[in-house]
């Protein structure tokens, strides 16, 4: 490990093959094991409460004559490290490896436990969490969880006591692995069956007085299960447009049991929009792959679009109810809407608002400002849950196709989403040469199928219609920040498209996407265009003006799709101020250099 000096600060430097302890910190071989181990001893210390000088890691254990290491060991406080005062013992393992394995699994936590007289509870983690309390007779008693610092035993929590999620990433994959093998749901249900016990913990966290989903060790399967039940009806009756009457939680009571210790410690609401959105893709990417060209858009590159378009409002409006309406009308899982509230509520913790009051304003700003379609039924339950997770603005996600003729839509679209209403609209298209559209009823709406032509197109790609679509909803003066193929910025034989874009808006930026930025699904090169729709008398003048233009080098992954790291010249990774690794993502600087931009210009 070394130092290197990188924009005046010091960051530490590591081999890419290696991974910074987050107990010792010493370097250790970058395993999925590792990660594992890593992941949880940080969730130790930040949700759980640990103390750092209580943990040790590779602790070697007595045993006869023959001593092992156990992967992580949690002292008794403020104890000496050694064997005697143990109290808790983890196990990590990779993800293929079953707890039943009889090398490697729960057998292994036991022997290791049961050599240490005083080691009240041992955790096996991997592709499950499999908890144990030892008694006084040393018997293993399976048990929810292990307590907090402080706490001997786990008491009913409150909501002070919720912390932020570390890893959320791997819960979910430990969850929904859990409802797959232990249920027999296939994935898209056992999805569904996730999805109504996320919609209770949020729902727990807003408008409970005390909290009712968690699990204690000794109370009876009846009295839990209740209680989880109820708190779903209430789920159902305060988002009646998401469930139906009749829907229930189908899980059985050991798997409901497990999905809830597995998340009630954690706060849903406080856990940052990086690592819930993160996890989302884990479970969402295992239910659709892409079939409908559905490649979703790095967080990343919404944010960036979003936070470059929405510079271009004034504060005061962008955090007024009402005051402007935004509208994805290419939903997806609703990344570029929660980049939206990510940066509204940015601005209104600028404000130094008390926690309830924001998120009051918060609520009342996504309820009012915030729209979003999307053709796919699942996408959309994905989007609403979304939405209820980063503050709200559910109610206004739509199932429909947005390319079709709005009389086709059903009431209440057709009510909140009419055309020349909306100040923004952020979208990425689905794309992709063998998905076109050659229904002649959607065709016949659009001017495009007769610009550039002396015949009446027949087919045309989807991108190619949502660009219309989009300045259809768009009032006069309003803003497009739109990511498309660079085919339709660049092929001769795309002219036509091109000549119409000009006509009809424009052109504020273009950033030209590294080719890696839809990888491992596609490798086609793509754009972010921001666009301003023009007024009729504009569409009537040819001035010449300024447009911005960025291409950036990286975008934080790799042609594999794997996360690409800052590096120092001679190739080893850098580590920033928490000793984690530093993601080579060039986007964040064009953002800050098209602010500069358009300061320059007396835009803002």
């Amino acid at each position: 490990m070394a130092q290197v000096k990188n924009d005046d600060a010091i960051i530490e430097s590591i081999s890419s093959k290696k991974i910074k302890c987050f107990v010792t910190g010493k370097l250790r071989a970058n395993t999925p094991e590792e990660r594992i181990r890593q992941d949880f001893a940080r969730t130790l210390v930040h949700v759980y409460g640990y103390e750092l000088k209580d943990l040790d890691v590779e602790f070697k254990i007595k045993m006869g004559r023959a001593r092992k290491k156990a992967d992580i060991v949690i002292f008794q406080h403020g104890k000496e490290h050694i064997q005697e005062n143990i109290q808790i013992i983890i196990e990590a393992k990779r993800e293929d490896i079953k707890a039943s394995d009889k090398k490697d699994g729960v057998d292994q936590l036991k022997s290791y436990c049961a050599a240490s007289i005083k080691c009240k509870f041992g955790v096996w983690i991997g592709n499950e969490k499999i908890v144990y309390k030892i008694n006084e007779n040393r018997d293993f008693i399976s048990v929810p969880d292990i307590p907090r610092f402080g706490d001997s035993e786990i008491p009913i929590p409150t909501k002070n006591d919720l912390k932020p999620a570390i890893n959320l990433k791997q819960t979910f994959k430990r969850i929904h692995n859990y409802i797959y093998v232990n249920q027999g749901l296939p994935k898209d249900g056992s999805f569904e069956e996730l999805q109504k016990l996320i919609f209770c913990k949020v729902y727990d966290e807003q408008y409970s007085s005390s909290l009712k989903f968690y699990i204690l060790p000794e109370e009876s399967t009846r009295d839990f299960r209740n209680r989880i039940d109820t708190l779903f009806e209430n789920v159902k009756r305060r988002y009646q447009y998401i469930f139906k009457d009749n829907e229930k939680i189908i899980l059985k009571d050991n798997v409901l049991e497990y999905i809830v210790s597995e998340l009630h410690n954690y706060s849903f609401l406080n856990t940052t929009v990086d690592i819930k959105g993160e996890a989302y893709q884990e479970i969402i990417g295992s239910n659709l792959r892409g079939d409908r060209g559905e490649f979703f858009t790095p967080r990343n590159v919404t944010y960036a679009a979003t936070e470059m378009l929405l510079s271009l409002f004034d504060k005061d409006q962008l955090t007024s109810p009402g005051s402007m309406k935004i509208l994805d009308p290419a939903l997806g899982t609703g990344g570029f809407l929660i980049s939206s509230i990510t940066l509204i509520k940015s601005i209104l913790e600028e404000r130094n608002l008390n926690s309830s009051l924001l998120r009051d304003n918060l609520k009342e700003i996504a309820t009012n400002n915030l729209y979003g379609i999307d053709f796919n039924p699942f996408l959309v339950k994905v989007a609403q849950m979304n939405m209820v997770m980063h503050g709200d603005g559910s109610s206004n996600i739509f199932q429909a196709n947005s390319l079709e003729s709005p009389k086709k839509w059903d009431s209440d679209a057709r009510r909140n989403l009419k055309f020349g209403t909306f100040d923004v609209v952020l979208t990425n298209p689905p794309f992709g040469a063998e998905i076109k559209i050659d229904d002649n009823e959607i065709l016949e709406q659009y001017d495009l199928i007769f610009k550039g032509t002396e015949n009446r197109r027949s087919a045309i790609p989807p991108e190619q219609l949502f660009i219309e679509r989009c300045l259809d909803f768009l009032k006069p003066g309003g803003y497009l920040g739109i990511v498309l193929p660079d085919s339709i910025l660049s092929n001769p034989g795309l002219t036509w498209i091109r000549e119409y874009i000009f006509e009809e808006t424009y052109l504020i930026a273009s950033v030209d996407l590294p080719k890696e930025t839809f990888q491992p699904h596609t490798g086609t090169q793509t754009s972010i265009l921001i666009l301003k729709k023009k007024q009729e008398i504009e569409k009537r003048i040819n001035d010449d003006y300024d447009v911005f233009m960025a291409l950036p080098k990286f975008v934080g992954i790799n042609s594999r799709g794997l996360p690409l790291y800052k590096q120092t010249p001679d190739g080893q990774n850098m580590l920033d101020e928490n000793g984690r690794l530093i993601i080579n993502d060039s986007l964040p600087l064009v953002v800050e250099s098209f602010k500069q931009w358009i300061k320059d210009k007396g835009w803002v």
